[in-house]
């Protein structure tokens, strides 16, 4: 509980020559006196260059994340950072202080987020999505606010910053259950067609309100990522239609280094017009070694 966790953040400030932690709290009782204390002792190893925090169902609140996003802001020398948060509360407020300190992140090439299941909303998204826009090196990132508040305008914010990204390889982004819709999904889409040193991506829109423009914009995008090797979208339960379905098959022809493909249209509008569309698309993609549909 918040005992050992105070006890813990206060001996990691201690630890000046430290360059990678791990540590798993996930499941426990450790709410935010726990936290603010870590993120406190964080704050203070300046060498660190890789660090993964498990917050993942413990009672962690705004208040600690505040707190630990204020100490990563601190880890300049920081490259790959994975903190989850699955199923806390940890709110706008946390959100935001994470994406405020990550911003300040410089030499940071891999991140990997947690929100899934908490009330993060768009305010949150937003703070993220203007702090990644300021990660120059940054190569792979993993964003997961599947069954969160955040609708368009995060999703926007999110768009915006991945543009800027443009040494990005990896990108996996789960808004699943969200209130994502088509002006986010547009935007996420123009962000992506200029990360042309994309290798994998991996986007989750399933049981949002994207529709075709959302998967018109996405599908341009994607035609433009000639270094794509693999690609997994899933599109269930949205308002798909053929419009959308036609985009991303074209999109997808363009892709001659693809070798792996995952495309999921279950319950939607999608019909015969927009399968033939990415039936015609694969079949000109002779280095394709794997489907999944």
């Amino acid at each position: 509980g918040d005992t050992g966790a105070v006890a813990i953040g206060s001996g990691l400030g201690k630890l000046e020559q430290l360059q990678q932690i791990t540590m798993k709290f996930n499941d426990t009782q450790v709410g935010d006196p726990g936290a603010v204390a870590i993120g406190s002792g964080l704050g203070k190893l300046e060498q660190l260059q890789q660090i993964t925090m498990n917050f993942n169902g413990t009672k962690v609140g705004g208040e600690g994340a505040v707190s630990i996003g204020s100490g990563v802001g601190n880890l300049k020398q920081l490259q790959k950072v994975q903190m989850y948060f699955h199923g806390t509360a940890v709110g706008d407020a946390g959100a935001a202080a994470i994406g405020s300190g990550l911003g300040k992140l410089k030499q940071l090439q891999q991140i990997e987020m947690n929100f899934a299941n908490t009330n993060v909303g768009d305010t949150g998204a937003v703070a993220i999505g203007s702090g990644l826009e300021k990660l120059e090196q940054l190569q792979q990132i993993t964003m997961h606010f599947d069954e969160t508040k955040v609708g368009d305008t995060g999703a926007v914010a999110i768009g915006s910053g991945l543009e800027k990204l443009e040494q990005l390889q990896q990108i996996t982004m789960h808004f699943d259950e969200t209130k994502v819709g088509d002006t986010g999904a547009v935007a996420i889409g123009s962000g992506l067609e200029k990360l042309e040193q994309l290798r994998q991506i991996l986007m989750n829109f399933n049981g949002t309100r994207v529709g075709d423009a959302g998967a018109v914009a996405i599908g341009s995008g994607l035609g433009n990522l000639k270094k794509l090797q693999q690609i997994t979208m899933y599109f269930e339960r949205t308002e798909v239609g053929d419009a959308g379905a036609v985009a991303i098959g074209r999109g997808l022809e363009k892709l001659k280094q693809l070798q792996q493909m995952t495309m999921y249209f279950n319950d939607t509008q999608v019909g015969d017009t927009g399968a033939v569309a990415i039936g015609s698309g694969l079949g000109k993609l002779e280095q394709l070694q794997q489907i999944t549909m």
